[in-house]
């Protein structure tokens, strides 16, 4: 674990040269942030976040590919909006093999995940959905599956949501939250994508609220709101402990990474909290992605 902490550490110092070489003056060097149109893979596309995720996606012009491993499931939630910019596709990350067959990467421009399962042993553990296999094999088969099925380039951007903690396993609370490994598989997730040739953002938000909308249709997603409780907390690095984190900043917070530079080859913990948040705002995120 620590050699691995001491090349991903080392490899974000280089990817994250550019950011400090815009701050001085000198040109950047990172990758074209993605336009608005192009195509975003959106994985556990029906959980509580990622279908947040694509209604989001959609509403700011993006092509989605929305995967999940129950196509019932995604056309309950997505099925009006079914057509050009939405495409629904059945994969399972925990099984390289099918994923590779599944081709679900190739022609994509981004990649969001909004895979996971729970911290304590639950019915959603059952048939092999526990942690290891859910946030550290699925991820790294997805990363491996992004490369060799994307052209070297053609990802600008992997988002991946995963969790604050996971890199201080050893204080409370998040001793108690990783006594089923769940952190420690967050976190090999995690470096399976920072050691790989692919831009990436994680995002690693605390207890999350609002939601799940599970029985929502996808005009209903945009509507909600999180109440007064919009004001968000971006901080890099794995330092926040935030009280709540609202799963519609999460989502907007990961589809405004895709269109700026500053989100680029970072981690951010984010939490909400009451107050005016930035919302969809574009503008608000990149001051927010700037500054942490």
């Amino acid at each position: 674990a620590d050699r691995a902490r001491v090349v991903s550490n080392a490899r974000l110092a280089s990817r994250g040269a550019p950011r400090r070489a815009a701050a001085s003056g000198r040109a950047p060097t990172v990758a074209s942030a993605v336009p608005k149109g192009s195509k975003v893979l959106v994985v556990g596309s029906t959980g509580g976040v990622g279908q947040l995720v694509v209604a989001k996606l959609l509403d700011a012009g993006y092509v989605v590919r929305a995967v999940s491993r129950n196509l019932d499931a995604a056309r309950g939630l997505f099925g009006s909006q079914e057509g050009p910019n939405l495409e629904l596709r059945v994969a399972d990350l925990r099984d390289a093999d099918a994923l590779a067959a599944s081709e679900i990467c190739v022609g994509v421009d981004a990649v969001v995940s909004c895979v996971g399962t729970t911290a304590f042993p639950s019915a959603r553990w059952k048939d092999d959905n526990g942690p290891e296999q859910t946030d550290e094999n699925s991820i790294r088969n997805l990363v491996n599956a992004v490369q060799a099925q994307s052209p070297a380039g053609r990802c600008k951007r992997f988002v991946l949501v995963s969790s604050i903690g996971v890199e201080r396993t050893n204080q409370m609370p998040f001793l108690i939250l990783n006594l089923f490994g769940v952190l420690k598989h967050k976190r090999a997730g995690e470096l399976a994508l920072m050691e790989s040739n692919i831009p990436f953002t994680v995002l690693r938000p605390g207890r999350l609220t609002d939601g799940p909308y599970t029985s929502y249709d996808i005009n209903t997603l945009l509507k909600a709101t999180s109440g007064t409780r919009r004001a968000v907390d971006l901080v890099e690095g794995d330092t926040l402990t935030p009280e709540e984190t609202s799963r519609i900043a999460v989502a907007d917070c990961a589809v405004a990474s895709l269109g700026t530079r500053s989100a680029e080859n970072r981690a951010f913990c984010v939490g909400t909290r009451e107050g005016t948040g930035p919302g969809s705002d574009e503008g608000e995120w990149e001051k927010l992605f700037a500054s942490a």
